[in-house]
């Protein structure tokens, strides 16, 4: 490849993971993952005894 050929996918490649760090650290995700039907309802186990 040609250095400016070379140079120019190196800093596509660079812009792009540096696009998907910071997405990952601005996303929501890094909140949590909460999957509930929002009717407020609880499952517990009975006590024996």
């Amino acid at each position: 490849m040609e250095t400016e050929t070379r140079q120019m996918l190196l800093t596509g490649l660079l812009c792009f993971f540096i696009g998907v760090t910071i997405g990952f650290l601005v996303s929501p995700i890094k909140k949590g993952i909460s999957v509930t039907c929002g009717n407020n309802n609880t499952i517990t186990r009975e006590k024996r005894g």
